[in-house]
C-alpha cells in the first residue's frame, strides 16, 4: 500500500482528499502545516507528497525544498483550490518544483496522477520488505475493539508465541504493534504525535535544536534511533535501548486503553529483519494500560460472577510473574491471594485502593495467574492430598544462588537492589520486583532448599527493607545522609554534605553520559547551589557548561573557566577542575596555556588518568 503525505491547511479539504486517497488504496499521512508535514515525512518516509495551495506559496516552496533536500527523488504533487473558486494556476506553483500539478484535488485527477507517477517507478522507497510482506497477507483474525479486547489479544499472542502485526484502527489513525514470539518488539503509527522523537520532545528530553536535528536525520533515511544518536541526543547501546523500551511500553499501554475501533492480526515472522527489537516484559503493559484507559466498572463487571468465590494463585503464577513484572505494591497484593478470603471481602478490605485491587485481580485472572475456588483453602490435613516430595536442589544452581545472596547481604540498600544513588522511584520499584521475585521461596517450591532457606529469607528481608527506605523520599534522604558520612570520614568529600546535592550530582553525571547537556547543567547547578563548598560539584558544572547547547560559545568558555577556578579556590590542584580549566583554554584557542595548566596539574597528581587524557588531546591538537 503506497504511503502518501498530504500537506493541506484547509481542514475540510484535507479530510475530503484524505478519504478519497484512502478509498483509492493509499495510506495517507495528513498534516495541517509545514512543520507537522515534515515531521510526518521524517517519521514514515512516504513515497510521495501532496502539497495544497491552502498553504502560503512561500511555505509550500520551503516544505518542498526541505523534502527535496532529504531525498532528491521524492515525488511532489501540487494541488490548487479550484473547487473553492479561487484557483491560482500552474504559474503560481513554479517555486514548488513539483512533479505534477492538479487544479482540483477533490476530483479523480489527483488519484490518477499519483498512480501514474508511482507506476513509472519514480518513488524512492517503499516500506521495509519484511513488514510489507506481513501486512500484505490477509489477516488471520479481525474484530471490533471494545474495552479490554486489546488486553486479551496481547495475552493470547503471548501465550501462542505469535509472530506478526496487530493493527489497530481508531478515528482514522492506524497503529501497528509488531510481535516476535508473542512479545511486542516495536510499534508504528500514522500519527506523528506518537513517534519516538515527538514523545521525547513532549517529555522535555529534546530541546528545539535537538528535535530539528533528529527530524533532519530521519528525513535523510535514518531510523528514529539512529537519528537520535546522530543528533547527539542518545548514546548507542543501553541508553538507546532504554529509551526505545520506554517508548514502546508507553505506546502499547496506550493501545491497551483503546475503547473503540477495529483490529486485525497479520501473522508472519518476516518483520524480524526490519524492526529493532527491544526486550519488554510482555504482560506488564496490559495491567498499566487497563488502569490508565479502562473504567473500573469493566473490571467489576468481569469479576461479578466470582464475588463469592475464593481467589488463589494458580500453578502458572510463577511462570507469569516475570512477564508481568508487577510493581512492589501489586506483588504484595498478589501474594495475599491465598484462597482463604472471598473476592468480595478481599476487595472490601482494600477500599482505599479499590481500582488498583480490581484491575490487578482482573489482570491475574485474565492471564491465568489466579483461579477461583468455591470453597476456601484449609490447613487441615483431612481430605488433602499428601504433600509432594521435593526434588534435591541442583548443586550448581544452589551455589550460584548462594553467591548472589552473599553479594547482596553485606552491601548498601542501593547495592541490594542494584540501583544508583540517583535512581528514581520507578527504577527502585522495577529493581525490587526483579530481585524479590528471583529470591522468593515460591520460585523454588519444587526443590528442597535445605540450608539455603535461611539465606533466602535474609535476602527477602534485606530487599524489602531496601525498598521501604528507597521508595520514600524522606527515608531515602536520611539513609543517603548516613552513607555520605563515609565520604567525610575518608576525605573524599568535604564536611557538611547535602544528600540532595549528591543526588543532583549523580543526575548530572547520568545526563552527561546520555549527552543530555542541558539537563546535566540544570542538575549540576542545583548541586552547586545546595553545597557551594564542594569543589567536585563546581568542577563538574564547569565541564557541563563547556558543552551547554543553550549558551553561545564565548559564554560557555567563560562559565567553564569561572567554575573551574571556583573549584580550584576551594581545593588547589583539584584534578578535575584543572582538566576543565585546560579544556576551556583550549576552546578559547590558547593551546599553550591549556598545556601549561595540565602540566602543572600533573606535577601535583602524576597518576591522574584524567589529566593524562587531556594532555594527550592537547598534544594531538597542537
Amino acid at each position: 500500500m503506497p504511503c502518501i503525505l498530504l500537506a493541506e491547511g484547509h481542514a475540510p479539504t484535507r479530510e475530503f482528499v484524505s478519504r478519497n486517497l484512502t478509498d483509492a488504496g493509499f495510506e495517507v499521512l495528513a498534516a495541517g502545516d509545514p512543520a507537522a508535514a515534515y515531521e510526518a515525512y521524517a517519521a514514515r518516509r512516504p513515497e510521495a507528497a501532496v502539497i495544497g495551495a491552502s498553504l502560503p506559496i512561500e511555505d509550500a516552496a520551503a516544505l518542498a525544498a526541505r523534502l527535496r533536500e532529504a531525498d532528491p527523488r521524492v515525488l511532489l504533487v501540487a494541488t490548487d483550490l479550484e473547487h473553492l473558486g479561487r484557483a491560482r494556476g500552474l504559474a503560481a506553483f513554479l517555486s514548488v518544483k513539483a512533479n505534477a500539478y492538479v487544479a482540483d484535488p477533490t476530483g479523480r485527477e489527483l488519484v490518477a496522477k499519483l498512480e501514474a507517477l508511482l507506476a513509472r517507478g519514480a518513488a524512492a522507497r517503499a516500506r521495509p520488505k519484511g513488514v510489507a510482506t506481513v501486512l500484505s497477507r490477509p489477516p488471520a483474525a479481525r474484530g471490533e475493539v471494545t474495552p479490554g479486547v486489546v488486553a486479551r489479544l496481547l495475552h493470547q499472542l503471548w501465550r501462542g508465541l505469535s509472530d506478526g502485526a496487530l493493527v489497530l484502527e481508531e478515528g482514522g489513525i492506524e497503529r501497528r504493534v509488531f510481535f516476535l514470539r508473542g512479545v511486542p518488539v516495536a510499534t508504528e503509527s500514522d500519527d506523528p504525535g506518537e513517534s519516538l522523537v515527538r514523545w521525547l520532545r513532549d517529555a522535555g528530553r529534546l530541546d528545539p535544536a535537538a528535535h530539528q536535528a533528529a527530524l533532519d536525520a530521519m528525513a535523510s533515511g535514518l531510523s528514529a534511533g539512529a537519528a537520535l544518536i546522530a543528533a547527539g541526543v542518545l548514546e548507542p547501546g543501553e541508553p538507546l535501548l532504554a529509551t526505545l523500551r520506554a517508548h514502546l511500553e508507553a505506546t502499547v499501554i496506550r493501545a491497551v486503553g483503546q475503547k473503540e475501533g477495529r483490529w486485525r492480526f497479520h501473522p508472519g515472522a518476516e518483520l524480524a529483519a526490519d524492526v529493532q527489537a527491544v526486550d519488554l516484559p510482555p504482560l506488564r503493559p496490559i495491567l498499566e494500560g487497563a488502569r490508565a484507559g479502562i473504567p473500573a466498572k469493566h473490571f467489576s463487571d468481569a469479576l461479578r460472577s466470582v464475588t463469592d468465590a475464593y481467589p488463589v494463585r494458580s500453578g502458572d503464577f510463577q511462570q507469569v510473574l516475570p512477564a508481568a513484572a508487577l510493581g512492589a505494591p501489586d506483588l504484595r497484593l498478589a501474594l495475599g491471594l491465598d484462597g482463604r478470603t472471598r473476592t468480595r471481602e478481599w476487595l472490601e478490605a482494600r477500599r482505599s485502593e479499590l481500582k488498583d485491587a480490581l484491575s490487578l485481580l482482573w489482570f491475574l485472572s485474565l492471564v491465568g495467574a489466579v483461579v477461583f475456588h468455591e470453597a476456601p483453602e484449609t490447613d487441615d490435613a483431612y481430605g488433602k492430598a499428601p504433600p509432594r516430595r521435593r526434588r534435591p536442589f541442583p548443586p550448581e544452581r544452589a551455589e550460584s544462588l548462594r553467591q548472589a545472596a552473599l553479594q547482596i547481604l553485606p552491601g548498601t540498600y542501593f547495592h541490594a537492589l542494584g540501583v544508583d544513588l540517583a535512581a528514581d522511584a520507578a527504577a527502585v520499584e522495577r529493581a525490587y520486583q526483579a530481585v524479590a521475585s528471583r529470591f522468593h521461596p515460591d520460585g523454588f517450591a519444587e526443590y528442597d532448599v535445605g540450608d539455603l532457606e535461611d539465606l533466602l529469607a535474609a535476602v527477602q528481608d534485606k530487599v524489602t527493607a531496601a525498598y521501604r527506605v528507597l521508595s520514600s523520599d524522606e527515608k531515602r534522604r536520611a539513609y543517603v545522609s548516613f552513607l555520605l558520612l563515609r565520604f567525610e570520614l575518608t576525605g573524599v568529600r568535604r564536611p557538611g554534605i547535602d544528600p540532595d546535592a549528591e543526588i543532583a550530582l549523580r543526575r548530572g553525571e547520568h545526563a552527561l553520559r546520555a549527552r543530555r547537556n542541558a539537563e546535566a547543567v540544570q542538575a549540576l547547578r542545583e548541586a552547586v547551589e545546595r553545597n557551594g563548598k564542594e569543589p567536585e560539584y563546581a568542577a563538574m558544572l564547569g565541564f557541563a557548561e563547556l558543552f551547554d547547547p543553550v549558551l553561545p560559545r564565548s559564554a560557555r568558555i567563560a562559565e567553564a573557566r569561572r567554575n573551574a577556578r571556583r573549584a580550584l579556590a576551594l581545593a588547589p590542584e583539584h584534578p578535575r577542575a584543572t582538566a576543565v580549566l585546560a579544556l576551556a583554554e583550549e576552546a578559547s584557542g590558547d593551546v599553550a596555556e591549556a598545556r601549561r595548566v595540565v602540566l602543572a596539574g600533573l606535577e601535583a597528581h602524576p597518576g591522574s588518568e584524567l589529566l593524562k587524557q587531556v594532555l594527550h588531546r592537547l598534544n594531538r591538537v597542537g
